[in-house]
């Protein structure tokens, strides 16, 4: 296009069919042409620099012939009505689009973008089906965010993540909506949220009560969403009859990486999939105390410059018929080896083998100090290992994809946590060769609780010769047992990885009964820190060998 201007409108309105108005900004090259659109809808204000020109790159796509639309959501900031998570995304995407095909400069065909909540709305738009709808790419999010944030029925509950997302995303533009906006009052609890986020009960967070008693926080938290509701918010189901064109992306530790997954793989429609070594907070390389090279610029086989040329190239061949440059639909980049490869398929059969590594220890794997070891061969005698859980003194959260006030996400040691007693730790010997991890990584445990609920947290590390152990995936796991004291088995997906662990190093399985502040804590008592305070320490155990032999299965690169 050379150096054509841009041409800047804002708060151009759109009028939904129910009177509400939502308005956007809309930036397009300045002349009298008309070009496809490329627009995000997303509920945490438009003006943000971040979705202006670090996430993606809003000159660059309108350079390469897009007009490309930032809508503020029903109800936040610049558009009117009233904001309920989830609730008006489809129906207001399918308006959305057909109000942006109509636009002057439109030539008629549009694409969605947008990560997280924003990746979302595109699903639910999608599912609407919108005629001028014709490519989407969803980045780092999935088709059921609210199973996301509240866990399911029995399942561990990772309040954490509600909390930050409605005190430190939500809460200041509803406020100064209703003319209720404390500024002192907020800027206390949002300063000091990190450390709140262990308080209990969660369903009677105190920062959100006080702020704003009527929030729809206590709706989820308290259980008092109809089935109707949750029946329509989630799209998993619907996704598998879409076939609108879907660029996916997602970060090896972002914590919405599994959400991502499983959209992609429910997905009809022709999909492409990219997971870089990017957390959701950034998609530079840094994971925590790790750096990966070719993280944020010569993407892929193909050195596709960064994200912002994956979505150009992405909406050049669906909104303009260009020739699509990527071979093949799945682009991993590989940690340990520093490189991207790309595949036909995910989860990629052909090219993985699985292989069972068994959890072995005389009783005594308390610590990384302790008996645990990792062996390729099952254990005839069955024993146990006793593994505390004191409700005061939980097992803190560190690394991953956290997705919570004051805790980065990414690669950390875990040395120290491994240096609890109430941490059981499994080593493998020092690799003779490199060890490929590439696919979806599951469990099988045997375990009994006290209680009527079983919990479980489960890190896989690699071990380097200082002793140092970084986190690759971890997972929390929570059962209702029939029988107290009994032993069960969870069969369980700890997470996906494309990571290979060096020659010499060691592989280690951590597991402890708690993960806080991320997810509830057991009380030991049927109950748990989102609905009570007042517990009691307990020890569960956990088996190995004979015929309760718990173990890894690890997908390995041929």
């Amino acid at each position: 296009m050379g150096e054509i201007g841009i041409r800047v409108e804002k708060n151009v309105p759109c009028s939904l069919a129910d009177g509400t108005i939502l308005r956007s900004d809309v930036y397009r090259p300045d002349d009298e042409k008309r070009y496809p659109v490329l627009m995000i809808r997303l509920p945490y204000d438009k003006e943000t620099p971040r979705y202006y020109d670090e996430y993606l790159e809003v000159p660059r796509m309108v350079h390469a012939g897009y007009v490309v639309i930032l809508q503020d959501a029903r109800g936040r900031f610049a558009s009117e009505g009233e904001f309920y998570p989830f609730m008006h995304e489809r129906r207001d995407g399918y308006e959305t689009v057909e109000w942006a095909a109509k636009l002057p400069y439109s030539n008629g065909k549009v694409g969605l973008f947008g990560m997280s909540y924003h990746g979302y709305t595109q699903l639910a738009a999608a599912v609407e089906r919108p005629p001028s709808l014709k490519a989407i790419a969803p980045v780092m999010t999935g088709a059921d965010l609210m199973g996301n944030f509240l866990g399911s029925e029995e399942e561990p509950h990772p309040s954490a993540k509600l909390e930050t997302w409605v005190l430190g995303s939500m809460l200041e533009d509803q406020l100064k909506r209703e003319g209720d906006f404390d500024e002192e009052k907020f800027q206390y609890y949002v300063e000091n949220m990190a450390e709140r986020l262990s308080d209990a009960p969660a369903d009677e967070w105190k920062p959100i009560k006080d702020l704003d008693p009527d929030s729809y926080y206590f709706d989820f938290m308290k259980g008092r969403l109809s089935k109707a509701f949750k029946d329509h918010v989630n799209l998993k189901e619907k996704l598998s009859e879409v076939d609108i064109p879907a660029l996916f992306i997602g970060g090896w530790f972002d914590g919405l990486l599994g959400p991502t997954l499983e959209a992609y793989q429910t997905y009809k429609g022709t999909k492409m999939l990219w997971i870089g070594p990017w957390t959701h907070e950034e998609m530079t390389g840094r994971c925590g105390e790790r750096f990966f090279n070719h993280a944020a610029s010569n993407l892929g086989v193909d050195n596709i410059a960064d994200p912002t040329e994956i979505h150009i190239k992405w909406f050049d061949k669906w909104l303009k018929e260009k020739p699509m440059p990527f071979e093949k639909p799945v682009h991993l980049y590989l940690m340990g080896q520093d490189r991207w490869e790309a595949f036909e398929e995910w989860p990629i059969q052909n090219a993985v083998m699985s292989r069972e590594v068994y959890l072995h220890s005389q009783g005594m794997s308390q610590s990384r100090n302790g008996d645990g070891k990792l062996t390729y061969q099952p254990v005839s005698a069955e024993t146990k290992s006793a593994l505390k859980l004191d409700p005061n003194h939980p097992v803190p959260t560190r690394g991953g994809g956290t997705l919570i006030a004051g805790h980065a996400s990414g690669m950390f040691d875990m040395s120290d946590i491994q240096d609890r007693e109430d941490v059981l730790v499994y080593t493998s010997m020092e690799l003779e060769e490199g060890l490929p991890l590439l696919g979806s990584i599951k469990a099988s445990i045997w375990a009994s609780s006290p209680s009527e609920l079983l919990d479980i947290s489960l890190r896989l590390s690699e071990v380097d010769s200082l002793g140092r152990a970084y986190n690759i995936v971890d997972s929390f796991h929570r059962k209702k047992v029939e029988n107290e004291n009994q032993p069960v088995c969870l069969e369980v997906e700890i997470g996906s990885t494309a990571y290979t662990l060096k020659k010499g190093h060691r592989l280690r399985l951590d597991v402890a009964a708690s993960n806080a502040p991320l997810y509830d804590i057991n009380l030991n008592n049927g109950t748990t820190t989102k609905t009570h305070t007042e517990g009691k320490s307990a020890v569960e155990y956990l088996y190995q060998g004979g015929d309760k032999a718990s173990k890894l299965i690890l997908p390995i690169a041929r």
